[in-house]
């Protein structure tokens, strides 16, 4: 992967986390949700922003943010100077609820010595 794209997911992952924090209105997207991750297609068109959240209304809780993504996209048109600022979608991010899931069967088993 190339560094350009490297720098650029990181750029947005940083940047989506202050706007969701800071210029959004929403309570329930505001404080209950974590950006986890980025991940931007090769020709920067596309980005898939993975989130966690701890909140059990996970299905509302992406609906509202890829609702909000328009809004999100024009704020970081006016912060950032990218060429090309890629369309943002919202997904969960599964992975932190099943290592958690795989922890707490780990912690039912008996231990062995």
């Amino acid at each position: 992967m190339s560094s350009r794209i490297d720098k650029v997911q990181d750029l947005l992952h940083r940047e989506v986390a202050k706007i969701l924090i800071k210029d959004l209105d929403n309570p329930l997207l505001s404080s209950l949700v974590t950006i986890s991750g980025v991940r931007v297609s090769k020709d920067l068109r596309y980005s898939e922003i993975f989130f966690t959240s701890l909140d059990e209304d996970i299905d509302k809780i992406e609906q509202e943010l890829n609702k909000a993504s328009s809004y999100i996209r024009n704020i970081l048109a006016k912060r950032l100077h990218l060429k090309r600022l890629p369309s943002l979608k919202f997904t969960y991010d599964k992975s932190f609820s099943s290592s958690y899931k795989i922890e707490s069967i780990l912690n039912t088993l008996p231990e062995h010595d």
